[in-house]
């Protein structure tokens, strides 16, 4: 996996961000992100998909950590879907985005936002059953994440779906126990419980 440095000697403002705030980012930008170059008009383009309605505050601080390291995002209204794409033109991040990023040596800030973010994007909030829920087709970022949560003492555990007629992958869901809001985490759905 090749470490990659976030700075501003790459040109945009990642040092304006605290490193759980680094963490929730990039976990937000493995569940809800899409990176990709139009070679017609030679664009690099980081993009997000949330739900318009349900994930209003989730936009919110996803554009104010944005304009913290720099941008401006374009904020477009999916006419065919109940979705807010969130987007920017950048080839410097789109290049940071673009590398596996090392998560060794990484802090137990870094961490906790991380699986904010993943929870903010790929989670499930029931208040009345008291739960939180992350179900994904990527087991090896659950298990990145269960590991995460083991360090700062947070129980989880995952186990493979059973697939739906719809279904052309396998997927897998994860509980995290709700002692996750116990701690100073950066996500919005598990404020909602």
């Amino acid at each position: 996996m090749e470490k990659i440095i976030i700075s501003k000697r790459l040109g945009i403002g990642m040092d304006n961000l605290t490193e759980k705030e680094k963490g929730y980012f990039f976990g937000l930008f493995e569940g809800d992100g899409y990176k990709y170059y139009a070679k017609k008009t030679r664009q690099y383009k980081i993009e997000f998909y949330l739900n318009s309605e349900r994930d209003k505050d989730i936009i919110e601080f996803l554009v104010k950590l944005l304009e913290k390291i720099g941008f401006k995002p374009n904020l477009y209204q999916d006419k065919r879907y109940k979705c807010k794409r969130i987007r920017v033109y950048s080839k410097k991040l789109f290049e940071i985005m673009d590398k596996n990023i090392d998560h060794t040596n990484k802090s137990r800030e870094f961490k906790i936002g991380f699986v904010s973010g993943i929870i903010d994007s790929e989670g499930h909030v029931n208040s009345k059953k008291s739960y939180i829920m992350i179900v994904n087709t990527n087991k090896d970022l659950l298990d990145k994440c269960k590991e995460f949560l083991k360090e700062i003492n947070i129980n989880s555990s995952i186990s493979k779906r059973l697939p739906s007629k719809k279904d052309k992958l396998d997927s897998y869901r994860m509980y995290v126990s709700v002692n996750f809001r116990n701690i100073p985490h950066l996500s919005t759905k598990t404020d909602r419980l």
